[in-house]
């Protein structure tokens, strides 16, 4: 699917259905989701250039991200998706600044998309170029990422208090498998945040050197600005990421205290019930003399043996604190 916008009068407006060469030349964003082969090929032909392949936006390789051909500069980011699902997800976005045209290539419908499409409408934002659409566009992004990391780090904070709360009461496992897997999710959410900040960190420095924006020396600011606010919010991943590590650790520690607890009833039990399996044992070996079996008090003497060998054991252990 294309769709493209340029600016007419002042204001933003929308390129209805297909659009043809000139439609797309004089547009300042063209955005390609999940497009056809012939979407793409009405795009390479028309700005001569070669769009990267799904593989292709896979790699790693700094030098399959971001670089530079004769048709414009080339930046693909990792970009956080799904983030409110039970498992967040990130796919790569291929951003290409051509003459003064941006063109972002992509096979999802991430929120910060969704919502620049509506501020595009509404004319929230002037699309007067495709740096100006790139810029705002990375804006939106990061703003999503900043969302998604406070939503993240307000959910770490409440486990915390959580297990505040529940060591007084004793939290069951239900709540210790609840728990676990809202940190082990917050930490899933936190990396994914992080690897797409990288990504973006290295796009903002690379956007420094294109030269669409060289000669536009007004949108540095803006971009500096941008880098700031990708290094500010990378700061706050590696504190967030270090909270939930500790929330962790400590949930661990309460669920390894709990089974020491229950180990440590266990043990005390075999303790004190231990002097009366040996009294039993004693009196129920089968030889033949044993003065106690003529005597006739003799049952009832073995019967106050095992449970004065219980009772005064639990009297020690409960004076010692031990239970």
């Amino acid at each position: 699917m294309i769709r493209a916008y340029r600016m007419v009068a002042g204001r933003n407006e929308a390129v209805d259905g297909t659009p043809g060469p000139d439609a797309l030349r004089q547009s300042c964003w063209i955005d390609l989701n999940a497009p056809s082969a012939a979407e793409r090929r009405l795009v390479e032909q028309t700005f001569g250039i070669e769009l990267p392949t799904r593989e292709e936006m896979r790699e790693i390789e700094l030098s399959s991200r971001l670089y530079r051909e004769a048709g414009g500069a080339f930046m693909t980011a990792t970009v956080l998706c799904r983030a409110d699902a039970p498992v967040p997800e990130t796919m790569d976005i291929t951003f290409v600044l051509t003459g003064e045209t941006l063109i972002t290539l992509r096979f999802d419908d991430p929120k910060p998309f969704y919502g620049f499409h509506n501020q595009v409408s509404r004319q929230s934002v002037r699309l007067d170029s495709g740096v100006s659409a790139f810029l705002s566009l990375l804006d939106a992004i990061l703003d999503r990422i900043a969302d998604v990391l406070e939503g993240a780090g307000r959910d770490v904070t409440a486990v915390a208090q959580e297990l505040i709360d529940g060591h007084q009461g004793h939290l069951n496992s239900d709540q210790q498998h609840l728990l676990l897997k809202r940190v082990s999710r917050a930490h899933d959410l936190t990396a994914k945040a992080r690897e797409s900040l990288v990504t973006l960190t290295r796009i903002i420095a690379f956007t420094a050197t294109v030269r669409e924006l060289a000669n536009d020396k007004g949108l540095r600011p803006r971009l500096k600005t941008l880098g700031q606010d990708a290094q500010s919010l990378a700061d706050y991943t590696a504190f967030l990421s270090s909270n939930i590590a500790f929330q962790l650790d400590a949930l661990l520690g309460v669920v390894g205290i709990e089974q020491n607890n229950i180990v440590k009833i266990f043990s005390v039990a075999a303790v004190v019930f231990l002097p009366p399996t040996l009294v039993a044992s004693i009196y129920g070996m089968n030889f033949h003399f044993m003065p106690e079996l003529d005597w006739p008090y003799g049952y009832p003497m073995a019967l106050a043996l095992m449970v004065m060998s219980v009772i005064v054991p639990f009297l020690y252990f409960k004076r010692r604190g031990w239970l």
